[in-house]
Protein backbone atom coordinates (compact mmCIF):
# COMPACT_ATOMS: atom_id res chain seq x y z
CA UNK A 1 0.00 0.00 0.00
CA UNK A 2 2.74 2.39 -0.87
CA UNK A 3 1.41 5.91 -1.28
CA UNK A 4 3.09 9.29 -1.33
CA UNK A 5 0.68 11.01 1.07
CA UNK A 6 -0.78 14.29 -0.21
CA UNK A 7 -2.82 16.09 2.39
CA UNK A 8 -5.18 17.60 -0.21
CA UNK A 9 -6.38 14.10 -1.12
CA UNK A 10 -7.66 13.62 2.41
CA UNK A 11 -8.77 17.11 3.35
CA UNK A 12 -12.45 16.41 4.03
CA UNK A 13 -12.69 17.17 7.77
CA UNK A 14 -16.49 17.00 8.11
CA UNK A 15 -16.75 13.75 6.16
CA UNK A 16 -13.85 12.30 8.14
CA UNK A 17 -15.42 13.14 11.50
CA UNK A 18 -18.78 11.68 10.44
CA UNK A 19 -17.27 8.42 9.22
CA UNK A 20 -15.04 8.26 12.27
CA UNK A 21 -18.16 8.31 14.45
CA UNK A 22 -19.71 5.49 12.40
CA UNK A 23 -16.63 3.26 12.35
CA UNK A 24 -16.10 3.69 16.07
CA UNK A 25 -19.48 1.98 16.49
CA UNK A 26 -19.33 -0.67 13.77
CA UNK A 27 -16.24 -2.35 15.23
CA UNK A 28 -18.34 -3.38 18.26
CA UNK A 29 -21.58 -4.24 16.43
CA UNK A 30 -23.14 -7.71 16.64
CA UNK A 31 -22.31 -9.63 13.47
CA UNK A 32 -25.90 -9.47 12.20
CA UNK A 33 -25.92 -5.68 12.43
CA UNK A 34 -22.47 -5.45 10.85
CA UNK A 35 -23.60 -7.58 7.92
CA UNK A 36 -26.71 -5.41 7.51
CA UNK A 37 -24.43 -2.34 7.40
CA UNK A 38 -22.33 -3.98 4.68
CA UNK A 39 -25.39 -4.85 2.63
CA UNK A 40 -26.78 -1.30 2.83
CA UNK A 41 -23.47 0.08 1.56
CA UNK A 42 -23.32 -2.65 -1.09
CA UNK A 43 -26.79 -1.74 -2.38
CA UNK A 44 -25.61 1.84 -2.99
CA UNK A 45 -22.50 0.64 -4.82
CA UNK A 46 -24.53 -1.73 -7.03
CA UNK A 47 -27.02 0.99 -7.96
CA UNK A 48 -24.19 3.34 -8.86
CA UNK A 49 -22.44 0.62 -10.89
CA UNK A 50 -25.57 -0.34 -12.81
CA UNK A 51 -26.69 3.22 -13.58
CA UNK A 52 -23.37 4.95 -14.21
CA UNK A 53 -20.55 2.45 -14.92
CA UNK A 54 -20.60 1.09 -18.51
CA UNK A 55 -18.65 -2.09 -17.71
CA UNK A 56 -21.04 -3.16 -14.96
CA UNK A 57 -24.15 -2.13 -16.88
CA UNK A 58 -23.01 -4.40 -19.72
CA UNK A 59 -22.22 -7.19 -17.25
CA UNK A 60 -25.60 -6.98 -15.51
CA UNK A 61 -27.48 -6.92 -18.82
CA UNK A 62 -25.49 -9.82 -20.25
CA UNK A 63 -26.36 -11.93 -17.20
CA UNK A 64 -29.98 -10.78 -17.07
CA UNK A 65 -29.51 -9.24 -13.63
CA UNK A 66 -30.52 -6.04 -11.89
CA UNK A 67 -29.09 -4.60 -8.67
CA UNK A 68 -32.18 -5.78 -6.77
CA UNK A 69 -31.16 -9.38 -7.60
CA UNK A 70 -28.15 -9.00 -5.30
CA UNK A 71 -29.65 -8.34 -1.90
CA UNK A 72 -27.22 -10.27 0.27
CA UNK A 73 -23.46 -10.72 0.32
CA UNK A 74 -23.76 -14.33 -0.81
CA UNK A 75 -25.59 -13.10 -3.92
CA UNK A 76 -22.38 -11.45 -5.13
CA UNK A 77 -21.37 -14.81 -6.55
CA UNK A 78 -23.87 -14.17 -9.35
CA UNK A 79 -21.33 -11.68 -10.73
CA UNK A 80 -17.99 -12.62 -12.35
CA UNK A 81 -14.62 -11.82 -10.83
CA UNK A 82 -12.87 -8.60 -11.88
CA UNK A 83 -9.18 -9.20 -12.65
CA UNK A 84 -6.27 -6.79 -12.91
CA UNK A 85 -5.96 -7.42 -16.64
CA UNK A 86 -9.60 -6.40 -17.15
CA UNK A 87 -8.96 -3.20 -15.19
CA UNK A 88 -6.00 -2.50 -17.46
CA UNK A 89 -7.87 -3.13 -20.69
CA UNK A 90 -11.29 -1.78 -19.71
CA UNK A 91 -10.25 0.99 -17.34
CA UNK A 92 -12.22 3.73 -19.11
CA UNK A 93 -15.46 1.72 -19.03
CA UNK A 94 -14.97 1.01 -15.31
CA UNK A 95 -15.09 4.71 -14.47
CA UNK A 96 -18.49 6.15 -13.65
CA UNK A 97 -19.95 8.67 -16.10
CA UNK A 98 -20.80 10.87 -13.09
CA UNK A 99 -17.39 10.39 -11.43
CA UNK A 100 -16.68 14.13 -11.18
CA UNK A 101 -19.31 14.61 -8.48
CA UNK A 102 -17.24 12.35 -6.19
CA UNK A 103 -13.96 14.31 -6.64
CA UNK A 104 -11.86 11.49 -8.11
CA UNK A 105 -8.10 11.43 -8.51
CA UNK A 106 -6.09 9.05 -10.66
CA UNK A 107 -3.70 6.73 -8.84
CA UNK A 108 -1.16 4.29 -10.15
CA UNK A 109 0.27 1.28 -8.40
CA UNK A 110 2.02 -1.98 -9.07
CA UNK A 111 1.76 -3.28 -5.53
CA UNK A 112 4.22 -6.13 -5.07
CA UNK A 113 3.02 -7.78 -8.27
CA UNK A 114 5.25 -5.66 -10.53
CA UNK A 115 2.44 -4.87 -12.98
CA UNK A 116 1.34 -1.27 -13.26
CA UNK A 117 -2.35 -0.47 -12.72
CA UNK A 118 -4.19 2.86 -13.02
CA UNK A 119 -7.52 3.62 -11.37
CA UNK A 120 -9.57 6.32 -9.65
CA UNK A 121 -10.06 6.86 -5.94
CA UNK A 122 -12.52 9.48 -4.78
CA UNK A 123 -13.50 11.51 -1.75
CA UNK A 124 -15.33 8.60 -0.15
CA UNK A 125 -12.43 6.19 -0.65
CA UNK A 126 -9.83 8.64 0.70
CA UNK A 127 -12.04 9.55 3.66
CA UNK A 128 -12.36 5.84 4.42
CA UNK A 129 -8.61 5.30 4.21
CA UNK A 130 -7.88 8.15 6.61
CA UNK A 131 -10.46 6.96 9.13
CA UNK A 132 -9.39 3.32 8.82
CA UNK A 133 -5.78 4.17 9.71
CA UNK A 134 -6.92 6.56 12.43
CA UNK A 135 -8.96 3.77 14.01
CA UNK A 136 -6.32 1.06 13.64
CA UNK A 137 -3.53 3.22 15.04
CA UNK A 138 -5.90 4.32 17.76
CA UNK A 139 -6.02 0.73 18.99
CA UNK A 140 -2.40 1.31 20.08
CA UNK A 141 -3.10 4.71 21.62
CA UNK A 142 -2.38 6.99 18.66
CA UNK A 143 -4.10 10.39 18.65
CA UNK A 144 -4.23 12.85 15.78
CA UNK A 145 -1.27 15.18 16.12
CA UNK A 146 1.05 12.60 17.66
CA UNK A 147 4.43 12.64 15.88
CA UNK A 148 5.28 9.43 14.03
CA UNK A 149 8.06 8.06 11.84
CA UNK A 150 7.69 6.21 8.56
CA UNK A 151 10.26 4.05 6.79
CA UNK A 152 9.79 4.32 3.03
CA UNK A 153 11.46 4.91 -0.33
CA UNK A 154 8.83 6.34 -2.66
CA UNK A 155 8.77 9.76 -0.97
CA UNK A 156 12.53 10.16 -1.58
CA UNK A 157 12.55 8.68 -5.08
CA UNK A 158 9.98 11.24 -6.20
CA UNK A 159 12.07 14.19 -4.94
CA UNK A 160 15.41 14.62 -6.66
CA UNK A 161 16.86 16.88 -3.99
CA UNK A 162 16.23 14.15 -1.40
CA UNK A 163 17.78 11.29 -3.41
CA UNK A 164 20.35 10.35 -0.79
CA UNK A 165 18.80 12.01 2.25
CA UNK A 166 18.52 9.85 5.35
CA UNK A 167 15.35 11.55 6.51
CA UNK A 168 12.92 14.42 6.00
CA UNK A 169 10.74 16.05 8.66
CA UNK A 170 7.22 17.17 7.66
CA UNK A 171 6.06 19.52 10.41
CA UNK A 172 2.52 19.96 9.08
CA UNK A 173 1.96 16.20 9.24
CA UNK A 174 4.15 15.64 12.30
CA UNK A 175 5.78 12.87 10.25
CA UNK A 176 9.46 11.93 10.15
CA UNK A 177 10.18 10.22 6.84
CA UNK A 178 13.12 7.79 7.05
CA UNK A 179 14.68 6.71 3.77
CA UNK A 180 14.15 2.95 3.56
CA UNK A 181 16.63 2.64 0.68
CA UNK A 182 19.41 3.98 2.94
CA UNK A 183 19.05 1.37 5.69
CA UNK A 184 22.55 0.01 6.36
CA UNK A 185 24.96 -0.59 9.21
CA UNK A 186 26.95 2.52 8.22
CA UNK A 187 24.02 4.95 7.98
CA UNK A 188 21.71 3.82 10.74
CA UNK A 189 23.24 6.13 13.35
CA UNK A 190 22.13 9.17 11.31
CA UNK A 191 18.55 7.88 11.30
CA UNK A 192 18.76 7.24 15.03
CA UNK A 193 19.82 10.86 15.61
CA UNK A 194 16.76 12.06 13.68
CA UNK A 195 14.49 9.89 15.83
CA UNK A 196 16.06 11.30 18.99
CA UNK A 197 15.61 14.84 17.66
CA UNK A 198 11.95 14.63 16.57
CA UNK A 199 10.85 12.03 19.15
CA UNK A 200 8.13 10.21 17.16
CA UNK A 201 5.85 8.03 19.27
CA UNK A 202 5.04 5.47 16.57
CA UNK A 203 6.82 3.87 13.62
CA UNK A 204 5.36 2.59 10.34
CA UNK A 205 6.96 0.60 7.55
CA UNK A 206 7.06 -2.54 5.44
CA UNK A 207 7.80 -5.70 7.41
CA UNK A 208 11.18 -6.50 5.90
CA UNK A 209 12.35 -2.86 6.00
CA UNK A 210 11.42 -2.66 9.69
CA UNK A 211 13.29 -5.89 10.31
CA UNK A 212 16.52 -4.78 8.64
CA UNK A 213 16.33 -1.38 10.28
CA UNK A 214 16.00 -3.04 13.67
CA UNK A 215 18.81 -5.49 12.83
CA UNK A 216 21.18 -2.68 11.86
CA UNK A 217 20.37 -0.76 15.05
CA UNK A 218 20.99 -3.84 17.17
CA UNK A 219 24.31 -4.64 15.50
CA UNK A 220 25.37 -0.99 15.89
CA UNK A 221 24.67 -1.21 19.62
CA UNK A 222 21.92 1.44 19.49
CA UNK A 223 19.39 0.51 22.17
CA UNK A 224 17.89 3.81 23.32
CA UNK A 225 15.04 4.03 20.76
CA UNK A 226 11.51 2.99 21.60
CA UNK A 227 7.99 3.39 20.21
CA UNK A 228 4.56 2.94 21.72
CA UNK A 229 3.77 0.72 18.74
CA UNK A 230 5.15 -0.25 15.34
CA UNK A 231 2.74 -0.55 12.39
CA UNK A 232 3.64 -3.00 9.65
CA UNK A 233 2.19 -3.03 6.12
CA UNK A 234 2.78 -4.56 2.72
CA UNK A 235 4.25 -7.98 3.50
CA UNK A 236 3.77 -11.07 5.63
CA UNK A 237 5.22 -10.30 9.05
CA UNK A 238 7.22 -13.41 9.83
CA UNK A 239 7.84 -14.50 13.46
CA UNK A 240 11.57 -13.71 13.31
CA UNK A 241 10.73 -10.20 12.07
CA UNK A 242 8.41 -9.65 15.01
CA UNK A 243 10.94 -10.90 17.57
CA UNK A 244 13.61 -8.57 16.24
CA UNK A 245 11.43 -5.46 15.82
CA UNK A 246 9.63 -5.73 19.15
CA UNK A 247 12.91 -6.46 20.93
CA UNK A 248 14.76 -3.47 19.48
CA UNK A 249 11.91 -0.93 19.67
CA UNK A 250 10.42 -2.14 22.95
CA UNK A 251 6.86 -1.88 21.69
CA UNK A 252 4.24 -4.13 20.10
CA UNK A 253 3.94 -4.66 16.36
CA UNK A 254 0.46 -4.18 14.89
CA UNK A 255 0.46 -5.75 11.47
CA UNK A 256 -2.00 -4.92 8.69
CA UNK A 257 -2.94 -5.99 5.19
CA UNK A 258 -4.44 -3.88 2.44
CA UNK A 259 -3.97 -2.71 -1.11
CA UNK A 260 -4.22 0.55 -3.01
CA UNK A 261 -7.46 -0.42 -4.75
CA UNK A 262 -9.09 -0.37 -1.28
CA UNK A 263 -11.49 -3.28 -1.23
CA UNK A 264 -10.08 -5.33 1.66
CA UNK A 265 -8.35 -4.36 4.89
CA UNK A 266 -7.18 -6.61 7.72
CA UNK A 267 -5.56 -5.17 10.84
CA UNK A 268 -4.08 -6.59 14.01
CA UNK A 269 -5.11 -5.50 17.49
CA UNK A 270 -3.01 -5.45 20.66
CA UNK A 271 -4.35 -8.90 21.58
CA UNK A 272 -2.85 -10.30 18.39
CA UNK A 273 -6.10 -10.88 16.49
CA UNK A 274 -6.15 -10.15 12.74
CA UNK A 275 -9.49 -8.40 12.23
CA UNK A 276 -11.20 -8.34 8.84
CA UNK A 277 -12.55 -4.80 8.55
CA UNK A 278 -16.02 -5.68 7.26
CA UNK A 279 -17.06 -2.03 7.47
CA UNK A 280 -14.22 -1.15 5.03
CA UNK A 281 -15.09 -3.60 2.24
CA UNK A 282 -16.43 -7.07 1.56
CA UNK A 283 -13.93 -9.94 1.50
CA UNK A 284 -14.66 -13.28 -0.13
CA UNK A 285 -12.44 -16.32 -0.66
CA UNK A 286 -12.53 -17.78 -4.17
CA UNK A 287 -11.46 -21.37 -4.89
CA UNK A 288 -11.58 -21.90 -1.14
CA UNK A 289 -10.35 -25.15 0.40
CA UNK A 290 -11.15 -26.22 3.94
CA UNK A 291 -8.64 -27.88 6.27
CA UNK A 292 -10.34 -29.95 8.95
CA UNK A 293 -7.03 -30.40 10.76
CA UNK A 294 -6.28 -26.67 10.88
CA UNK A 295 -9.97 -25.72 11.18
CA UNK A 296 -9.45 -23.06 8.52
CA UNK A 297 -10.49 -22.14 4.98
CA UNK A 298 -7.86 -20.90 2.54
CA UNK A 299 -8.51 -19.27 -0.81
CA UNK A 300 -7.91 -16.36 -3.16
CA UNK A 301 -8.79 -12.95 -1.74
CA UNK A 302 -11.68 -11.26 -3.55
CA UNK A 303 -12.76 -7.77 -2.47
CA UNK A 304 -15.65 -5.41 -3.11
CA UNK A 305 -15.33 -1.70 -2.38
CA UNK A 306 -18.08 -0.04 -0.36
CA UNK A 307 -17.03 3.61 -0.66
CA UNK A 308 -15.34 4.31 -4.00
CA UNK A 309 -18.23 5.36 -6.24
CA UNK A 310 -16.15 6.96 -9.01
CA UNK A 311 -14.68 3.57 -9.98
CA UNK A 312 -16.19 0.80 -7.87
CA UNK A 313 -14.42 -2.55 -7.82
CA UNK A 314 -16.91 -5.39 -7.40
CA UNK A 315 -15.58 -8.91 -6.77
CA UNK A 316 -12.02 -7.78 -7.48
CA UNK A 317 -9.41 -10.56 -7.57
CA UNK A 318 -6.74 -9.04 -5.33
CA UNK A 319 -4.14 -11.67 -6.23
CA UNK A 320 -3.29 -12.84 -2.71
CA UNK A 321 -4.26 -15.77 -0.55
CA UNK A 322 -5.85 -15.63 2.90
CA UNK A 323 -6.73 -18.16 5.55
CA UNK A 324 -9.70 -17.65 7.85
CA UNK A 325 -11.15 -19.72 10.67
CA UNK A 326 -13.97 -22.18 10.00
CA UNK A 327 -15.66 -21.39 13.29
CA UNK A 328 -16.72 -18.00 14.60
CA UNK A 329 -14.08 -16.84 17.05
CA UNK A 330 -14.08 -13.94 19.44
CA UNK A 331 -11.08 -11.77 20.21
CA UNK A 332 -10.12 -10.81 23.77
CA UNK A 333 -10.14 -7.17 22.64
CA UNK A 334 -13.94 -7.40 22.38
CA UNK A 335 -14.22 -6.20 18.78
CA UNK A 336 -16.71 -8.14 16.70
CA UNK A 337 -14.91 -7.65 13.39
CA UNK A 338 -14.29 -11.21 12.06
CA UNK A 339 -10.88 -12.81 12.53
CA UNK A 340 -8.48 -14.11 9.89
CA UNK A 341 -5.68 -16.53 10.62
CA UNK A 342 -3.11 -15.21 8.16
CA UNK A 343 -2.40 -13.69 4.75
CA UNK A 344 -0.20 -15.66 2.36
CA UNK A 345 1.81 -14.58 -0.65
CA UNK A 346 2.91 -11.01 0.13
CA UNK A 347 6.59 -11.51 1.07
CA UNK A 348 9.21 -10.23 -1.39
CA UNK A 349 12.90 -11.04 -1.53
CA UNK A 350 15.40 -8.39 -0.55
CA UNK A 351 18.17 -6.87 -2.70
CA UNK A 352 21.43 -6.55 -0.78
CA UNK A 353 23.58 -3.74 -2.18
CA UNK A 354 27.40 -3.85 -2.43
CA UNK A 355 27.61 -1.21 0.31
CA UNK A 356 25.55 -3.32 2.68
CA UNK A 357 22.08 -1.77 2.44
CA UNK A 358 18.90 -3.84 2.32
CA UNK A 359 16.41 -2.76 -0.39
CA UNK A 360 12.86 -4.01 0.08
CA UNK A 361 11.02 -1.53 -2.14
CA UNK A 362 12.05 -2.42 -5.69
CA UNK A 363 8.38 -3.02 -6.52
CA UNK A 364 7.81 0.76 -6.40
CA UNK A 365 9.81 1.48 -9.55
CA UNK A 366 7.15 0.58 -12.19
CA UNK A 367 4.93 3.29 -10.69
CA UNK A 368 7.49 5.94 -11.63
CA UNK A 369 7.97 5.07 -15.32
CA UNK A 370 5.34 4.77 -18.05
CA UNK A 371 5.40 1.96 -20.56
CA UNK A 372 6.31 -0.94 -18.26
CA UNK A 373 3.92 -3.86 -18.52
CA UNK A 374 5.83 -6.01 -16.04
CA UNK A 375 9.25 -5.94 -14.42
CA UNK A 376 11.19 -8.53 -12.48
CA UNK A 377 14.43 -7.83 -10.58
CA UNK A 378 16.82 -10.77 -10.26
CA UNK A 379 19.89 -10.28 -8.08
CA UNK A 380 22.48 -12.67 -9.48
CA UNK A 381 25.32 -11.75 -7.12
CA UNK A 382 26.26 -9.06 -4.63
CA UNK A 383 27.22 -6.77 -7.54
CA UNK A 384 24.96 -7.92 -10.41
CA UNK A 385 21.28 -7.15 -10.89
CA UNK A 386 19.33 -8.32 -13.93
CA UNK A 387 16.04 -6.57 -14.77
CA UNK A 388 13.63 -8.62 -16.88
CA UNK A 389 11.27 -6.15 -18.51
CA UNK A 390 8.06 -6.82 -20.42
CA UNK A 391 7.61 -3.55 -22.37
CA UNK A 392 4.23 -1.95 -22.99
CA UNK A 393 3.17 0.15 -25.96
CA UNK A 394 4.59 3.38 -24.52
CA UNK A 395 8.04 1.90 -23.82
CA UNK A 396 11.08 3.32 -25.62
CA UNK A 397 14.84 3.43 -25.30
CA UNK A 398 14.83 6.69 -23.37
CA UNK A 399 12.73 5.12 -20.65
CA UNK A 400 15.26 2.32 -20.28
CA UNK A 401 17.72 4.96 -19.12
CA UNK A 402 15.16 6.29 -16.66
CA UNK A 403 14.56 2.80 -15.25
CA UNK A 404 18.29 2.33 -14.84
CA UNK A 405 18.58 5.73 -13.14
CA UNK A 406 15.82 5.05 -10.61
CA UNK A 407 17.18 1.56 -9.93
CA UNK A 408 20.62 3.07 -9.38
CA UNK A 409 19.15 5.50 -6.84
CA UNK A 410 18.07 2.51 -4.78
CA UNK A 411 20.95 0.07 -5.22
CA UNK A 412 23.86 2.54 -5.47
CA UNK A 413 26.71 3.13 -7.96
CA UNK A 414 28.54 -0.18 -7.49
CA UNK A 415 25.79 -2.50 -8.68
CA UNK A 416 26.07 -3.66 -12.30
CA UNK A 417 22.61 -3.36 -13.86
CA UNK A 418 21.51 -5.28 -16.95
CA UNK A 419 18.09 -4.71 -18.52
CA UNK A 420 16.59 -7.40 -20.76
CA UNK A 421 13.38 -7.11 -22.79
CA UNK A 422 11.47 -10.36 -22.38
CA UNK A 423 8.03 -11.85 -22.97
CA UNK A 424 5.66 -12.78 -20.12
CA UNK A 425 6.56 -16.44 -20.69
CA UNK A 426 10.19 -15.69 -19.79
CA UNK A 427 9.34 -14.40 -16.32
CA UNK A 428 9.92 -16.60 -13.30
CA UNK A 429 7.07 -17.72 -11.04
CA UNK A 430 6.94 -19.22 -7.57
CA UNK A 431 5.38 -22.59 -6.73
CA UNK A 432 1.76 -21.34 -6.60
CA UNK A 433 2.30 -19.79 -10.05
CA UNK A 434 2.51 -16.18 -8.90
CA UNK A 435 5.02 -13.82 -10.49
CA UNK A 436 7.61 -12.49 -8.08
CA UNK A 437 8.94 -8.96 -8.52
CA UNK A 438 12.25 -9.58 -6.73
CA UNK A 439 14.23 -12.81 -6.83
CA UNK A 440 17.52 -12.75 -4.95
CA UNK A 441 20.26 -15.34 -5.10
CA UNK A 442 22.16 -13.47 -2.38
CA UNK A 443 21.38 -14.32 1.21
CA UNK A 444 20.62 -11.31 3.38
CA UNK A 445 22.51 -11.63 6.66
CA UNK A 446 20.65 -11.68 9.94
Amino acid sequence: MAIDFRIRDFFYPISILKLRSVLEQTQWMPLEELRAYQERKLASVLRQAYCHVPYYRETFQRLGLRPSDIRYIDDLKKLPLLGRETVRKRGASLRADNARRFHPRIYKTSGTSGQSLEFCLDKGANTLEFVYYWRHWGWAGFRLGDPFAELGSQYFLARKKLDNALYSWQPYLRRLMLNGSQVSHDLVEGMARAIRRYRPKFLKGMASTLYYFALCLKEAGIDDLSFKAVFSTGETFMPQYRTMVEGVFKGPVLDSYGHMERTVAISQCLEGGYHINSDYGIMELDHAEASAREKTIRGNVVGTSLYNLSMPFIRYDVGDHAEIFLDKRSCPCGRTLPLAKTIHGRREDTVVTPDGRFITSMFLLPDLIEGIHFVQFIQESKTRLCINLVPGEAWNGGKEGKLCLYTRKLVGPDMKIRIRSVTPGDLLRDAPGKYRTVISQVKASG
